[in-house]
């Protein structure tokens, strides 16, 4: 296998930005915007005050007071609008900025030598780490099992340039083969068809660090503080395995009980043979005999397969 590049067109970029951008964020989301170490990237999830997710945001630090934040292009007009809301007398701005920025996505072995393209960009940095150099922002993303993630973004002309540059000297990747990669690190987002039904702990979003318990209040934290130490998480996401196609917001039933579903298609992607996808489920419906379903009872057979990381146990 080679590296590849892909080009990611389905992904937003909003930019707060102004002395009091962090002090919006803070208050919005999921993660501490203020203390987060310098040189690395961070998720969050944004959720209505029931504790539902709207968007999830991979997010990083610019000069002169600016956070970039990663997101499906399907909320990004959605989320933007309903952020502005709550700027109010805050000194600070938010805007999408999709169309000055160039988003791309590398797949590299984890076997290879370490480096990215003729320039010798490192790449064995620890994931969430944040580099920046020639025009590009780099993100070292999670990795999915063999398989080195990065997110390149390119922030100027100099930016598509050192793109261009490395796109002469790696393969050229699909959309799929990112997404696949995605589901196989475990790393679900919410998109149109699925805002408003996740909490994030539905979405492992704290055992991915995208949950901080301690940053203070945020639409939605009194249900999530209560999700999370009152022993009452009852779904998980899991990743699953399907011989038939899968997409977002298909619902998943048990044999066992086919009247009612016991989960919920996250994201998903076809493999080499079938589909591969996140799912929520039920955590009692992972475990149960019987089969999962998608759709109907007479659906695909869903197969669960194991997630890169350990979930945290259960009360």
């Amino acid at each position: 296998m080679t590296a590849t590049i892909t080009a990611l067109p389905h992904l937003a970029v909003l930019q707060a930005h102004g002395p009091q951008a962090a002090e919006l964020l803070q208050a919005q989301l999921t993660q501490d915007v203020k203390s987060w170490p310098p040189g690395t990237a961070r998720m969050a999830a944004f959720c209505t005050p029931q504790g539902r997710m709207l968007a999830d945001f991979l997010m990083w630090k610019k000069g002169n007071h600016a956070i970039d934040l990663l997101l499906d292009g399907t909320l990004a007009e959605a989320v933007l609008k309903r952020l502005r809301m709550f700027i109010l007398r805050l000194q600070c701005k938010l805007d999408d900025v999709t169309a000055q920025r160039g988003v791309f996505g590398v797949l590299q072995p984890s076997d290879d030598a370490g480096t990215l393209g003729p320039d010798a960009w490192p790449c064995p940095a620890p994931p969430w780490t944040q580099l920046e150099r020639d025009g590009l922002v780099l993100l070292r993303l999670p990795d999915a099992p063999g398989m080195r993630r990065i997110l390149l973004v390119a922030e100027s002309p100099i930016g598509m340039q050192s793109i261009e540059n490395l796109q002469n000297h790696l393969a050229a990747g699909t959309t799929q083969d990112w997404a696949l990669a995605e589901i196989r690190a475990g790393i679900p987002h919410v998109t149109a068809a699925t805002a408003q039904q996740f909490v994030p702990q539905m979405l492992n979003y704290e055992a991915l660090g995208a949950v901080d318990f301690k940053k203070g209040c945020y639409p939605g934290q009194e249900i999530v503080a209560r999700m999370q130490y009152r022993g009452t998480i009852k779904r998980r996401t899991y990743r699953v395995l399907s011989e038939g196609p899968l997409q977002p917001g298909d619902e998943i039933v048990h044999s066992a009980d086919a009247a009612q579903p016991c989960g919920m298609v996250i994201n998903a992607a076809p493999a080499r043979t079938g589909w591969e996808a996140l799912a929520e489920l039920k955590i009692s419906a992972a475990g149960e005999p019987g089969s999962l379903h998608a759709r109907t009872v007479d659906g695909p057979v869903l197969r669960v397969a194991d997630l890169p990381y350990i979930l945290p146990p259960q009360d």
